[in-house]
């Protein structure tokens, strides 16, 4: 019979935290568990740890390749996962004792598709932070409900918190595969257009309110860095995340398509940030900002703003970025 649960873990250059992580892991009981982690070439001494763990529990699946990012690690665990559910743990964080054991009996007494779970964010020694009760990562979800994902978009964007974190996402497997769901590869901020497809595919999905997760803040993520080449990526990234939410959005009911375009706004709002803020080349920043207005993104942001703040911003965002385009030292 297959396992009640795929754990999929990615692992890029982890081993600082990485024997935290897996023991978290290989701690979770009652239930049946496959546990597939991906290294995805690195060059520390995770795959090494990684190896010694699964010498010591045949519940553990290596798969070892080239680096490739993030979102290749993922897609090559969802291949190779064969559980009822799929969950995903990040290989620098942790997971209570009896978390899938919590959430995979709650899954299947609702008849769920998928079930968002909760988390808390630490720095160091999960258990103590845990202990302490901290905030949880997410405060405003209609716990006590059972909604269609295409309605949970629709509140968590009216709400401002509708969390993309692909590691609170207790998914069924079969509604995956169904809807051909993978992560895309050219871009750093995956989760979101993931999360919006996954949730398009979804009838049933309900809530987890007690924080198990725990997600390490680490100043080594990419996500932190200061590197142009990384910033660039970014914002990159940003621009095909809107584009994207711009397709998604095209033919839905009118609420649905209002809340992603309304998403639109505030991922225009990271966008614009990192464009003033990052660490980003003149020519970069005029290449970027002909992009943002040549993809016609002003004019979406206009047509979502519900108060003057926004409609500022996106002043802002236009006018900034007629600005940079002209600034191009090669033209």
């Amino acid at each position: 019979m297959p396992p009640d649960v795929s754990l999929i873990i990615p692992v890029f250059n982890n081993e600082l935290y990485l024997d935290e992580s897996l023991s978290s892991a290989r701690a979770q009981e009652g239930l049946s568990l496959e546990i597939i982690i991906i290294d995805d070439g690195s060059t520390d001494a995770s795959l090494s740890k990684i190896k010694a763990h699964a010498e010591n529990d045949p519940r553990i699946i290596v798969i070892a390749q080239a680096n490739q990012g993030v979102s290749a690690a993922r897609n090559a665990g969802l291949d190779r996962a064969s559980g009822k559910w799929l969950a995903f743990l990040d290989g620098d964080d942790w997971l209570a004792p009896g978390s899938l054991a919590a959430w995979h009996q709650q899954a299947e007494q609702g008849t769920l598709d998928c079930l968002l779970c909760n988390g808390f964010s630490f720095k160091s020694d999960p258990q103590a932070f845990l202990a302490s009760k901290p905030l949880a990562i997410l405060r405003k979800q209609p716990w006590d409900s059972t909604l269609t994902g295409a309605d949970w978009i629709v509140q968590g964007v009216q709400l401002r918190e509708w969390p993309h974190y692909v590691w609170l996402q207790f998914c069924r497997r079969s509604v995956i595969e169904a809807a051909h769901l993978r992560f895309r590869r050219d871009m750093i901020h995956e989760d979101i257009p993931w999360t919006v497809q996954l949730a398009l595919a979804v009838k049933r999905l309900a809530f987890s309110q007690s924080p198990r997760y725990g997600y390490r803040r680490n100043p080594a993520s990419l996500t932190q860095s200061r590197s142009a080449d990384k910033v660039h990526h970014r914002i990159a990234s940003y621009l095909k995340v809107a584009a994207l939410l711009k397709t998604l959005s095209d033919g839905q009911p009118p609420a649905l398509r209002k809340a992603l375009q309304k998403q639109i706004l505030r991922e225009m709002g990271h966008f614009l940030g990192l464009m003033r803020k990052g660490n980003v080349t003149r020519a970069h920043r005029s290449q970027f900002a002909a992009e943002f207005l040549a993809a016609g993104f002003a004019g979406m942001m206009f047509k979502s703003c519900s108060n003057y703040r926004e409609v500022a911003a996106t002043l802002k965002a236009w006018y900034l970025c007629h600005i940079w385009k002209r600034q191009n030292p090669q033209s």
